[in-house]
């Protein structure tokens, strides 16, 4: 039941429109219909390894952890929508380029989730008021940026989700003291107590950073797990490509946590459930 559909985000600096491709796939059950028929909805951030894990005769496979999500969350009751921020740049994968190498950038990419935000906005079956982000590594960096009301371009925004979903995101930028950060909506963060490719050291520093303030931020951390934890049948293994983290010479470890996973998926639909189907 999947759907290609098209979006236009445009970059808030330069107010440069690129077209991008996002999966719109709708809800298999009417347990979350409100009284005119119309169901929340997830935006799901793709993280550095993109979408797909292959193209073929112009389109593209969903890797096993994407549509794993669409099925569990296709069931619960919620329209999920895709966006593809690389195939449209011309790019499959940006795990192996520098900081500087990423056009896509989780700050640049927080305009493709402004694209998203509006084109749900236009479908008559969506609830507006119960719109959730979600994201992948990149991908959840990506809603952290999304989430931030300390920009403006996402201050001024109409349509504000009223939860959100970071699987591993990178949390350095808004652990720091200085740095202002003032998320839009509720935020659960999941992660492994053993990733060395966004550590949850920063998470952690981020959430003591925010005690007090006025919108929840959860964090769940995972004993003997890594990065990419969620992704079905992934063996753990070491990865020496990834440029700019872990130590130097040792890489970074990623890989599946079948335990850590089922708990994350339960953590997520809770939380969902709670913010969204009041």
């Amino acid at each position: 039941m999947a759907q290609r559909v098209s979006l236009t985000s445009v970059d808030g600096k330069g107010g440069r429109a690129t077209s991008l491709y996002g999966v719109w796939i709708k809800a298999r059950t009417s347990l979350a219909t409100d009284k005119n028929g119309k169901f929340p909805t997830v935006i799901a951030m793709h993280g550095c390894g993109g979408l797909y894990s292959m193209v073929r005769d112009g389109k593209g496979e969903f890797t096993p952890r994407h549509l794993a999500m669409a099925r569990v969350l296709t069931d619960a009751g919620y329209n999920v929508l895709f966006p593809d921020s690389f195939t449209p740049r011309g790019r499959r994968s940006t795990c192996q380029d520098s900081l500087s190498q990423r056009e896509a950038s989780a700050q640049n990419r927080r305009y493709d989730v402004q694209a998203a935000l509006h084109w749900v906005s236009q479908q008559k079956d969506v609830d507006t008021t119960r719109l959730a982000l979600l994201g992948w590594s990149h991908g959840a960096s990506t809603i952290l940026a999304s989430l931030n009301l300390a920009d403006t371009d996402v201050a001024v925004r109409k349509i504000q989700p009223r939860a959100a979903v970071a699987f591993y995101p990178d949390c350095r930028p808004y652990a720091k003291p200085s740095e202002p950060f003032k998320p839009a909506s509720p935020l659960l963060i999941l992660m492994g107590e053993n990733d060395d490719w966004t550590p949850p050291q920063a998470c952690e520093a981020m959430q003591k950073k925010m005690q007090g303030a006025d919108t929840e931020i959860a964090l769940r951390l995972y004993p003997d797990t890594y990065h990419d934890f969620d992704a079905p049948g992934m063996p753990v293994h070491v990865r020496m490509d990834i440029a700019g983290v872990g130590k130097p010479g040792e890489g970074v470890t990623s890989g599946a946590n079948p335990d850590a996973r089922a708990l994350a998926y339960r953590s997520m639909l809770n939380f969902l459930d709670a913010k969204l189907n009041y």
